[in-house]
């Protein structure tokens, strides 16, 4: 099984940033981050530790997991040069512990402080640190979506390169209305990865850049279900130029992980997208992990009706192969 969906950061990391003076502050005392928006959640300390992770893997037949940033320190919010300089520190200390392992695997942190700043950082972590790809968040600077972002160079490079981009919420809409019983998780964060495909498709991401391989968290959260809405929509309401032909032009445009938690919903989502556009992921070490991610899968496959160990092993592991060039 390849793992695409895992996050990872690295105790030099937070070593360095002690030391850094920059608009990022870290507070050893209480393990948190500061940036310009504001202070972070304390670290998990079983972000920063590779070894028990390793351990986890194997002990749940994972061959290979592909580490991305913790969304919360990521710096969205930096302006350049600080921007830069901290993503350059985040995926030097990340390669650093990941280089040479056979079970890790990672997707670079991007400066958001301009299309061109990620993509030049994006171009940096392929070729200098065999970075599969990178990770963005669904919003920037606490209101700013993707489309609208300056992000072509950005796309492009992407597109060029053949790596995919992680698109993975953080900050997410309505925050105040989502402050009680962990909503901003449950709720926020698979509604900030509806509306962010959703912007992205309708902008013509993919007219832009046809090849480009966007991935969404959270199985796109509740894109499988909607995409027919948009269909109808296009076909029915004003101010659309292109009407979409099925819910399938949109569905089949992205890749997705398995992180919906329930086997009938994710069998729902697999029947809909099909194995070659799903791929596994745990989202680990965080409280949302899928500890038993292979049975998991194959029991939403048969809820999916697609039992066959071919579709099996595409979402395991094939389909990740393929997007992520491993």
């Amino acid at each position: 099984m390849i793992d695409i969906h895992a996050h990872y950061v690295s105790p030099s990391l937070l070593k360095a940033a002690e030391r850094e003076e920059s608009l990022v502050v870290y507070d050893p005392g209480k393990g948190v981050f500061s940036f310009p928006s504001g202070a972070t959640r304390p670290i998990p300390p079983a972000l920063l530790d590779l070894d028990a992770r390793a351990k986890w893997i194997r002990e749940r037949s994972i061959d290979i997991q592909v580490v991305s940033p913790w969304m919360d320190i990521a710096g969205d919010d930096l302006p350049d040069p600080e921007a830069t300089a901290w993503c350059r520190l985040y995926n030097d200390t990340m390669a650093q512990d990941v280089s040479g392992s056979p079970m890790f695997e990672a997707l670079g942190a991007l400066p958001m402080s301009s299309g061109e700043a990620a993509a030049e950082e994006l171009r940096r972590v392929v070729l200098q640190h065999r970075f599969l790809g990178g990770a963005i968040p669904t919003q920037i600077r606490g209101g700013v979506d993707l489309d609208t972002a300056d992000l072509d160079p950005l796309f492009s490079t992407a597109q060029e390169l053949g790596v995919p981009l992680l698109i993975h919420p953080y900050r997410v809409m309505a925050r105040n209305r989502m402050d009680r019983d962990f909503l901003f998780n449950i709720c926020g964060n698979p509604f900030e990865t509806t509306l962010a495909a959703m912007r992205l498709f309708f902008w013509g991401v993919f007219d832009k850049w046809p090849s480009l391989k966007l991935v969404l968290a959270h199985t796109g959260g509740a894109l499988s279900l909607l995409a027919g809405r948009a269909w109808h929509a296009t076909n029915h309401a004003a101010g659309f130029d292109n009407p979409m032909a099925s819910p399938a032009d949109m569905l089949d445009a992205f890749y997705y992980d398995t992180l919906l938690h329930d086997p009938n919903a994710l069998g729902h989502a697999i029947r809909v997208l099909g194995s070659s556009r799903v791929m596994a992921g745990t989202d680990a070490p965080f409280p949302m992990l899928l500890d038993d991610p292979i049975d998991h899968i194959r029991r939403a496959c048969e809820i999916a009706e697609l039992g066959h160990e071919e579709d099996v092993g595409a979402i395991l592991t094939s389909t990740a192969r393929h997007v992520f060039q491993i």
